[in-house]
């Protein structure tokens, strides 16, 4: 009788990802190829096959970035924040945003933050002035850590771990959000527009953690400055677009706030000429309060991508309605 040939065995066709950083240097596009060997990672859309992908992963991705590629469904942000991507011109209507939740970045942004509020605390802002001017300002009083009363806006994942950071140091910490949430005790919470103004009447050091969302963009003005407590120092590490940097500028020239720190810009690199640069009560940094590290992103990313695959709930999934 003769022998029945094998059948020849067949490899299930290699899915493609889409990746897109702007900031990366290779380094995390090599650890997810690493990470990912079963599928293809594709730098180039116009190299790709549009019917094999069904994943993105992304930060700032170019304005055709996903052009033509109608089946896919899943957009993993390479960040917490996901405001660029809610208004990117090619996101597919129906696809699922996935943003990045906590991955190191938390313990990075509480020690931007602690550094930040010590820098108030401490009465640096005077400090750097009386230097200015060689006064030896020896009699500047320091108030307890529990006298500083520091004000969050925003009580999501970094906020939560930034406000516990303060409050191990002893500050006094209140956190705001538009909706109910529980946060572990000794940090209070209050929700909701009619708590606002009495939140930030009460606010040393106010710190914005916000999303970004037509609702918050260009909160942090003169309305909200006049509202906080005269000598007041505010902290913006969430975006650019949520300070009206005029309104910021008059707040400190007037006395009203004693400065500010800020790691966000509405144009990022900040100007040349941008006037932030000459007025020495507001510092400037380069974005740089949480960058993403790599290995935690990426294996934050690559577990979503396996419960994906095994039919699970991923995790950071994004309301498109709400922004975030």
């Amino acid at each position: 009788m003769q022998g029945i040939s094998a059948l020849p065995m067949t490899t299930p066709p290699i899915a493609e990802i889409l990746f897109h950083s702007a900031s990366d240097d290779g380094s995390m596009l090599a650890a997810f190829r690493e990470a990912l060997p079963e599928h293809r990672l594709i730098t180039d859309p116009h190299k790709a096959k549009p019917q094999a992908v069904e994943h993105a992963i992304v930060w700032q991705p170019p304005a055709d970035f996903f052009d033509g590629f109608d089946r896919l469904r899943y957009v993993h942000a390479l960040a917490a924040g996901v405001d660029q991507l809610m208004t990117h011109p090619g996101l597919p209507p129906d696809a699922t945003v996935l943003r990045l939740e906590d991955a190191g970045m938390g313990v990075l942004m509480a020690e931007y933050v602690l550094y930040g509020v010590l820098h108030a605390h401490r009465g640096l802002p005077a400090l750097q002035a009386a230097a200015e001017r060689r006064e030896w300002l020896h009699q500047l009083g320091v108030p307890a850590a529990a006298a500083v009363r520091v004000g969050i806006l925003g009580a999501g994942a970094l906020g939560t771990i930034v406000a516990e950071r303060l409050a191990a140091n002893g500050y006094s910490v209140c956190c705001w959000s538009r909706s109910e949430k529980t946060l572990p005790a000794p940090i209070e919470h209050v929700a909701g527009e009619t708590h606002l103004r009495d939140f930030l009447n009460t606010s040393d050091v106010l710190v914005c953690l916000l999303p970004l969302t037509e609702a918050t963009r260009g909160i942090l003005d003169a309305r909200l400055f006049n509202a906080l407590p005269d000598g007041a120092f505010v902290i913006n590490v969430a975006r650019g677009g949520h300070l009206v940097e005029a309104d910021l500028l008059d707040a400190i020239t007037r006395d009203k706030l004693a400065g500010a720190l800020l790691d966000v810009f509405d144009e990022e690199p900040l100007p040349d000429d941008h006037p932030f640069w000459s007025e020495p009560r507001i510092l400037v940094t380069p974005h740089i309060a949480a960058p993403s590290p790599v290995p935690d992103s990426v294996a934050r990313i690559t577990a979503n991508i396996a419960r994906i695959r095994a039919g699970e709930t991923p995790i950071g999934m994004v309301d498109r309605s709400r922004g975030y």
